[in-house]
C-alpha cells in the first residue's frame, strides 16, 4: 500500500502544481487547504497561506525560467500530501476524487503538456493512473514510471496480461503483443493457474527482447516434446550491468505463472564479504516453498537432501539473480525435468552451459528500440515531443538500456527541461571529460537532490545491508523518520533508489545496489567528507545496536547479559517488532510468543547489516559496541546457525573485547565463538577457548553466573565431542552454582543437561532421577517447552536401562505435552521413535499407526521424507 500512497502523492503533488498556472487556482487552492486541514496537517489558514506563497514563487519562477524551483515546489507538496497519506491512508479516496475533479474541471497551462489525470479505483485500492513502480536491470536497481491504464493490474496488485495487447497495451511496439501468440504455441496459454508466486514487479516499459524471449520458450517447447534427464532447463542470461538480465528473467517469469509456482531469489541478499551463503539461500527456498520454518534442519547435508526432495519433480520457475559462479547455482537447481531456472550473471557460466544450459548473452538495444523505450517513459507528460528531439539523446545512450531509461526518468520527473538541452549536455560530458553517459545522468539527477536526500545517497553505500528502512535511513542521517521517508521519497522519485525486490522482507525498505552504488560513493568522494560519513555510521551502528538488543530481550528477557542497553536515541525510531510477523500469525493482542517471533524475524531480515555492523564498529574503533552487538546476536546464531557470519563476528568481538580490557566480556565471547566453532567441526580451537573460557570465570567472576555459564559452554563441548562422563563435571558444577544464586531455570537447564550426558554415558540408573527431578521443575515453572523435552529424554532413559514399557508409557506423556504445544517436528519424531519401539515388541499395527501420522505431519509441514532422512 506504501507504494500507492507515494505514488498518489507524487501525482497529487504534480496537478496541484499545475493548477496554479490555470484559471481554476482558486477552487483548487480552497478544495486542497480542506484536504489537508482534514488530516490535521495545520490549520485551514496556514495552509492557505502555504499554497498561496508556492502559487507566487511558482509565477516568478516560470517568468524567469527556472525549472529548478517549480521541481522543488512540487516535491515539497508531494512531500506533505505523503504525510497526510501515511496518517489516514483512508484519505486516498478523498485525494483521488480531488484530483479527478481538478483535471476534468480545468484547461492544460499554456504551453505546458497535459498533466496525469488522477482518480481511478479499483480492484479495493486507488492508484493513480501515472504510477511509480520498481523494475531492476541486471546488478543495477532503476526506478521506472509505468504510465498505463488501471486494467493493466491483476487483482494480486502485479501487472498482468489484460486482453490482445498485454500489459504494454497499444505502446508495446509489437513486444508484448506477440507474448500471448508464443505462449499459445508453447501451450503456457489456457493452463491452470497455480497461486503461490512470488516474483517482483515487472519492468515497466519493457522493450523489444524477443529473440531471447523465443528462444527460451521454443527449448520449452521442445523439451515437452522429448524425455530430458531429471534437470530443469537452465538459462543464463549474461552481458554488461545494466543491459537488462534481470528484468528479462523476471518478465519471463511472470509469463511463465500460468504453468509454474514461481520464485525469486537475489544471491547478493546472502553474500557476505563475497562469499555466499548457501545454507541461508536454501534455508529461505525452502521456506518459500511451503516447508515449516521448525522443520527446516540446520545441519547443511540435510538442507540440500530436503531441497532435492522439495522440488523433485516440480513444476517451479526459479529466478537466481546476480549470480557469480556455476558453483553457486549447482546446488540451487531443482531435481526436476519440469522446472525452469532463469539465471542472471554477470558473465557467462560456461560449467553450465557445458551441463545444457542455454547461453543468452545481450546486447544494447536498436536505436529504433531506445526511442520507444524513451517516448514511453516520457509520453505522459511530454505527448508531443517531436522525435528529434528524443533522436540525439538516443544516440547518446547508445542502446544502453539503464541509460535510456535514466535518461527518459530526468525527464519525466523535470518536464521543463528540453530534451535537446539535456541530450547536449550529456554529449558534452561524455566527449570532454570521457564520462559515461549514465554517469553524466546520475550526476545531474544528483545535483537536483534537496539537501537531506543528497545526504542520504552518499551516506548509503556504507551501509553493510541489503536495504534500508525509513528508521534506520533517520538514522544514519540523524533526522526523524519521517525526514528520513521523504529523503528516500526524493531519492526513488529521482530514480537512485528503488523498493527491495525481495517481497519476504516486508513493505517500506529500499535497496541500492551495483552501479548506482558506485555512483553514489563517487559522489561520497567528490561532495561528503569522511566525520560525515564516520558520524553516519556511528549513528547506524548504535541505532542497530539498541534494536537488535531489544530484539534479544523481546526472545529472552532473562538470559545472561553484560552490556549495557543503548538508551532511546534522539534521532530515528525503534522498530515496531510486530510488522515482522506476518499477518495471518498475528493475534488479537500482544503476547510473549507473538512478540519473540516478531524479533526473531526482524533479526533474521537484518542480519547482513547486522553482522556488518560487528566490523565496522571495530573499523571505527568502537571495541565496546563489537562485542555488546556480538552479544545481541547470540540468540540469532542459535536459531540460523549461521556458522561462517558467526565465527567471524565473534572472533572480532572476542578481540574487542579483550583490547577493552572487559574480562567479564571476553569470557562471554569466548563462549559463543567455541560454539560456533565446535558446530563446524573445528574442535580444537573450541576446545582452547572453553578452557580459556573456564579458568578466567574461576580466576575474576567466581561463583556468578557468568562463571556457571563457562561451565556449561565446556560440559556442552565435551559432550559434543563424545566425552560426556567428563561433560557432567561441568554440568554439575555449573548446576550448583545456579542452585547457590537461587537461579531456578539455571538449575532446571542444567539439571536436563546433566541427565541427558548421564544416559549417553551409559548411566541410566543416575539419569533416572535427575531427569524424574528436571520433569517436576519444568512443571512447576511451567516452562512447557523444557516439560516436553525433559519428559521424553526421561523415556529414552528407561528404553536405555531396557524398560521398554515404561520408555513407551512415558514418551507417550512427551508426545501429548508436544501435540498440546503445536510442535509438529518433535512430535514426529516421537511418533517415529514410538513406532521404532513398538516394531521391537513386533506390534507392527501400533507402529503403522505411529508412521502414518507422523508422515501426516510432515506433509503438513511440507516435508516428504522421515525427519532423519
Amino acid at each position: 500500500m506504501e507504494a500507492e500512497l507515494v505514488a498518489l502523492a507524487t501525482a497529487g503533488a504534480t496537478a496541484l502544481v499545475q493548477q496554479m498556472a490555470t484559471d481554476g487556482w482558486a477552487g483548487a487552492r480552497e478544495r486542497m487547504t480542506r484536504f489537508l486541514a482534514r488530516r490535521g496537517a495545520a490549520s485551514p489558514e496556514s495552509i492557505e497561506s502555504d499554497l498561496e506563497t508556492a502559487q507566487g514563487e511558482l509565477t516568478a519562477a516560470r517568468r524567469e525560467d527556472d525549472e529548478e524551483t517549480a521541481e522543488r515546489l512540487q516535491a515539497e507538496w508531494r512531500n506533505r500530501l505523503r504525510r497526510a497519506l501515511r496518517a489516514d491512508p483512508a484519505a486516498a479516496g478523498e485525494l483521488s476524487a480531488l484530483l479527478a475533479e481538478l483535471g476534468d474541471g480545468t484547461d492544460d497551462p499554456v504551453g505546458q503538456a497535459p498533466g496525469p489525470r488522477i482518480g481511478t479505483a479499483f480492484g479495493g485500492e486507488v492508484r493513480a493512473r501515472s504510477a511509480v513502480q520498481a523494475g531492476e536491470i541486471g546488478s543495477l536497481t532503476q526506478h521506472l514510471h509505468f504510465h498505463g491504464s488501471p486494467d493493466a493490474y491483476g487483482p494480486d496488485g502485479l501487472a498482468g496480461p489484460v486482453g490482445a495487447a498485454g500489459r504494454g497495451g497499444p505502446a508495446s511496439g509489437g513486444a508484448t503483443a506477440g507474448r500471448a501468440e508464443l505462449a499459445g504455441r508453447t501451450g503456457l496459454a489456457g493452463a491452470v493457474a497455480v497461486l503461490e508466486h512470488q516474483l517482483p514487479l515487472e519492468e515497466e516499459p519493457f522493450e523489444n527482447r524477443d529473440t531471447e524471449r523465443e528462444a527460451v520458450l521454443r527449448t520449452l517447447e521442445e523439451r515437452q516434446r522429448s524425455s530430458p534427464p531429471a534437470r530443469p532447463l537452465t538459462v543464463v542470461f549474461s552481458g554488461v550491468s545494466g543491459i537488462g538480465k534481470t528484468a528479462l528473467a523476471v518478465r519471463l517469469a511472470h509469463e511463465l505463472k500460468p504453468r509454474f509456482r514461481t520464485r525469486y531469489v537475489d544471491l547478493d541478499e546472502w553474500r557476505t564479504a563475497g562469499s555466499l551463503d548457501l545454507a541461508a539461500v536454501l534455508k529461505h527456498l525452502l521456506s518459500r516453498l511451503g516447508v515449516a520454518e521448525s522443520w527446516i534442519p540446520a545441519e547443511y547435508r540435510r538442507l540440500v537432501r530436503l531441497y532435492e526432495e522439495r522440488t523433485q519433480g516440480a513444476r517451479l520457475a526459479l529466478v537466481l539473480d546476480n549470480a557469480w559462479s556455476a558453483d553457486e547455482i549447482t546446488t540451487l537447481l531443482p531435481v526436476s525435468a519440469e522446472s525452469v531456472v532463469l539465471i542472471a550473471a554477470r558473465e557467462r557460466l560456461p560449467a553450465l552451459e557445458a551441463r545444457g544450459a542455454l547461453g543468452l548473452a545481450l546486447g544494447p538495444l536498436s536505436h529504433e528500440h531506445g526511442m520507444e523505450l524513451l517516448r514511453r517513459i516520457t509520453a505522459p507528460v511530454r505527448p508531443d515531443e517531436p522525435d528529434r528531439s528524443l533522436t540525439r539523446l538516443a544516440r547518446v545512450c547508445d542502446g544502453f538500456p539503464v541509460a535510456l531509461r535514466a535518461a527518459g526518468t530526468l525527464l519525466y520527473e523535470r518536464p521543463g527541461r528540453r530534451a535537446e538541452r539535456l541530450a547536449a549536455d550529456l554529449a558534452a560530458q561524455l566527449e570532454q571529460r570521457g564520462l559515461p553517459v549514465v554517469e553524466a545522468v546520475w550526476n545531474a539527477t544528483y545535483g537536483g537532490l534537496a539537501a537531506p536526500a543528497a545526504r542520504l545517497y552518499r551516506l548509503l553505500p556504507d551501509h553493510p545491508g541489503y536495504d534500508i528502512t525509513p528508521e534506520a535511513a533517520a538514522a544514519l542521517i540523524g533526522t526523524d523518520v519521517d525526514e528520513a521517508a521523504d529523503a528516500l521519497d526524493d531519492l526513488t522519485a529521482a530514480g537512485l533508489l528503488s523498493p527491495s525486490p525481495s517481497p519476504p522482507r516486508g513493505p517500506g525498505r529500499s535497496v541500492l545496489r551495483g552501479l548506482l552504488r558506485a555512483h553514489a560513493a563517487r559522489c561520497a568522494a567528490g561532495h561528503g567528507d569522511p566525520a560525515e560519513s564516520r558520524e553516519g555510521l556511528l549513528r547506524l551502528l548504535v541505532w542497530y545496536r539498541r534494536q537488535a538488543e531489544r530484539a534479544d530481550r523481546a526472545i529472552a528477557e532473562g538470559r545472561l547479559r553484560r552490556a549495557e542497553p543503548v538508551p532511546e536515541q534522539p534521532y530515528g525510531a525503534d522498530v515496531p517488532f510486530d510488522s515482522y510477523v506476518p499477518f495471518e500469525s498475528r493475534t488479537s493482542g500482544p503476547t510473549a510468543e507473538a512478540s519473540g517471533a516478531a524479533a526473531r524475524r526482524w533479526l533474521d531480515t537484518e542480519r547482513k547489516a547486522l553482522y556488518g555492523f560487528v566490523r565496522i564498529a571495530v573499523e571505527l574503533g568502537e571495541d565496546d559496541h563489537a562485542w555488546a552487538l556480538c552479544e545481541a546476536l547470540w540468540k540469532h546464531y542459535e536459531d540460523q546457525h549461521n556458522h561462517d557470519d558467526a565465527i567471524r563476528a565473534f572472533e572480532l568481538g572476542r578481540d574487542a573485547a579483550l583490547r577493552c580490557e572487559r574480562p567479564d566480556a571476553l569470557i562471554r565471547m569466548r563462549c559463543q565463538l567455541a560454539q560456533a566453532l565446535w558446530k563446524t567441526g573445528r574442535a580444537h580451537e573450541a576446545d582452547q577457548e572453553t578452557e580459556h573460557a573456564v579458568r578466567s570465570a574461576e580466576s575474576v567472576e567466581a561463583g556468578t553466573v557468568l562463571h556457571a555459564s563457562a561451565l556449561e559452554f565446556r560440559g556442552k563441548f565435551l559432550a559434543w565431542r563424545g566425552e560426556p562422563d567428563r561433560a557432567v563435571e561441568y554440568f554439575e558444577r555449573s548446576r550448583a552454582i545456579h542452585r547457590a544464586r537461587g537461579n531456578a531455570y539455571g538449575v532446571l537447564l542444567l539439571g536436563f543437561l546433566l541427565g541427558r550426558s548421564l544416559r549417553a554415558a551409559g548411566r541410566p540408573a543416575e539419569a533416572e532421577p535427575e531427569m524424574v527431578a528436571t520433569c517436576r521443575l519444568a512443571r512447576e515453572q511451567r516452562h512447557d517447552r523444557m516439560a516436553a523435552r525433559a519428559t521424553a529424554e526421561l523415556g529414552r532413559v528407561h528404553r536405555a536401562a531396557g524398560d521398554v514399557d515404561r520408555a513407551v508409557t512415558v514418551l507417550g506423556e512427551a508426545l501429548v505435552l508436544e501435540a498440546r504445544r503445536g510442535s509438529t517436528y518433535d512430535e514426529a519424531a516421537l511418533h517415529e521413535e514410538l513406532a521404532d519401539l513398538a516394531e521391537e515388541r513386533d506390534d507392527r499395527a501400533t507402529a503403522r499407526e505411529h508412521r502414518t501420522r507422523a508422515r501426516e505431519l510432515r506433509q503438513s509441514a511440507g516435508v516428504a521424507a522421515a525427519p532423519d532422512a
